[in-house]
Order: C-alpha cells, then structure tokens, then sequence
C-alpha cells in the first residue's frame, strides 16, 4: 500500500510522490456549529497548523478545558470554537454539497487519558500511514490526526472503517476511542490551541 497512482490522489500508507498535499484545501467554518456555511476561501493544512499553534484559541480551548461536565462541553465547542472540514471544500456541510475532496481523511481519537503523549509520537512515526496534520483535541484527552487517502482504490468510508480498524489493532484503542460517528466527509473537526502541534513539513512548504 505504499506509494502515488498516476492521477494525483493519494494512495494511503506512506504516500509522498504525485498527490501534493501543500494544495490540499478544505472549508473552514466560523462559529458557531449551528452555522453550516463556510467562509469563502478554503484553508490549506499549513493554515489550519498555524491557527491551531498560535495564540488563536488560547483562551477558548482554555476556557473549554475548565468547563465541567461531558454536555456543557459539547455545548461550549459548539458556541466558541471554529471548525474545518478536513476531508474536503463544501457549498454547505452537508455530504450532499462537496464540491472537491481534500484527499485526506481526519481519524478523531477519543478518551486517551495519560496515553495522548504516547500515541501521539506513535502515530507521527506509524510505518503505514504518513501524518500530515495532528494536534491535540480541545478537550485535551484526545488527537485529530490527519492522513491522506486514495479515493481510486476505495471510497472515503471504506478508507474510514478500514484506517479505524488499523488503530485499534495497532494501538490496543478500543471502539469508543476510535469515534466511528466521523465517518461522514462533511464532518467537523474542531480547531484548538496546541503550540506542540505536528506538521509534516517534507510534504508541506511553508508559505
């Protein structure tokens, strides 16, 4: 499974030839969640890093991480943190309005505890899939990890069953870890503030 096809999509474990994923774009989307338009220029993953190692939802992931009680965080995240959809550049987010797909799919790592650290490293040097994008969640106990995809080979939930079963096999996650609600193309990955978030800079100028 390593390698590029010949067409610019990305062929999954440790693709890095054709598919370039600094022109990868998505849409970003104010808060809060219950707005489901996007903002009218897409973001490029050195966009999203930038946004989620700076200053910008300092105070809000803060404020989230001080917030008693699994609801009324939910609620704070849905009314004060802005969100993207990694898989793709969206009219509306709905699957039913994706204009393009990014090529990446955003696995969302739930519930780690003592182990987020860990399974970080893990996860940036995993020998079959090649980390473009990973940051801690806004709660703090979790990971957003980005990779990229081949939508020749299979479709974007069949990459998705198929990457989430790779984790829990590979790292002993369980089923309630590994959310199998982000199935969906058009699902929202919420930004926040990890100034130790990771980017892979071989395949992502700086620009």
């Amino acid at each position: 499974m390593k390698g590029y096809s010949n067409n610019n999509q990305p062929q999954g474990c440790n693709a890095t030839d054709v598919w370039n994923a600094k022109e990868a774009r998505m849409s970003f989307f104010r808060h809060p969640i219950t707005n489901k338009r996007p903002e009218a220029k897409p973001v490029s993953l050195f966009e999203v890093y930038q946004m989620v190692r700076t200053n910008r939802y300092r105070l809000e992931t803060e404020g989230l991480r001080q917030t008693e009680g699994h609801e009324a965080q939910r609620m704070f995240k849905g009314q004060h943190l802005d969100y993207v959809t990694p898989s793709g550049v969206f009219s509306y987010c709905s699957d039913q309005s994706l204009v393009r797909h990014s090529g990446i799919l955003c696995m969302d790592l739930d519930d780690l505890g003592e182990r987020v650290g860990e399974l970080k490293q893990w996860l940036i040097d995993d020998a079959c899939f090649s980390t473009l994008l990973l940051f801690t969640s806004p709660r703090g106990n979790g990971l957003k990890w980005f990779i990229p995809i081949d939508l020749t080979r299979c479709d974007h939930k069949t990459w998705f069953t198929a990457v989430r079963n790779y984790l829990m096999a590979t790292y002993g996650l369980t089923d309630k870890q590994v959310d199998k609600q982000c199935q969906n193309p058009s699902r929202a990955c919420y930004l926040s503030h990890d100034p130790e978030a990771y980017l892979r800079t071989d395949l992502i100028e700086f620009f």
